[in-house]
């Protein structure tokens, strides 16, 4: 009997690529460098870190690491949005950015799973609250709060162990 492939599609370069085009589309067309894409990306998943509404994903221990870990796969991503014309590369004297196309915006429009819908909401919520922040803004304030991200997992016999 042939075992029938698993098709992977967390933490891959589609589902970065989607949560790029979501975050695009819901900065009211916007340009964005990649930097800023990855840091408000994390925000949007662990949006109870920073006081918004409970966090898309379950909170893991030291949590903060994965917001530079996914960078290659979200240029990746980007790349493959690209590809399929759903973003499109603005190049500008300071730098490369990204934009979502209107075909992009007519995409996303065919998905309506709950989901989406809450990763919508909470992409919304964080553009509100950090999309007109400079990417060094936001990455100021990653730095100082990022260990901060996933401590809530050690136990008091761990701090008395130091």
């Amino acid at each position: 009997m042939k075992e029938e492939p698993t098709i992977k599609i967390y933490n891959t370069p589609i589902e970065l690529g989607l949560r790029s085009l979501i975050i695009l589309e819901t900065s009211k067309n916007q340009v964005m460098d990649l930097e800023k894409i990855m840091y408000l990306d994390y925000l949007c998943l662990n949006t109870s870190d920073i006081g918004g509404p409970e966090s898309l994903h379950a909170p893991i221990p030291s949590r903060g690491v994965q917001v530079f870990s996914k960078k290659e796969l979200i240029q990746k991503g980007l790349s493959i949005m690209m590809t399929k014309e759903l973003i499109q590369l603005v190049v500008k004297p300071e730098g490369f950015f990204y934009q979502i196309t209107e075909a992009g915006t007519l995409f996303l429009g065919l998905f309506q799973t709950k989901y989406f819908l809450d990763l919508v909401n909470r992409s919304t919520w964080v553009l509100e609250k950090w999309g007109n922040s400079s990417t060094h803004e936001i990455k100021s304030f990653i730095d100082v709060n990022i260990q901060n991200w996933g401590g809530d997992f050690l136990s008091l016999d761990d701090s008395n162990n130091s």
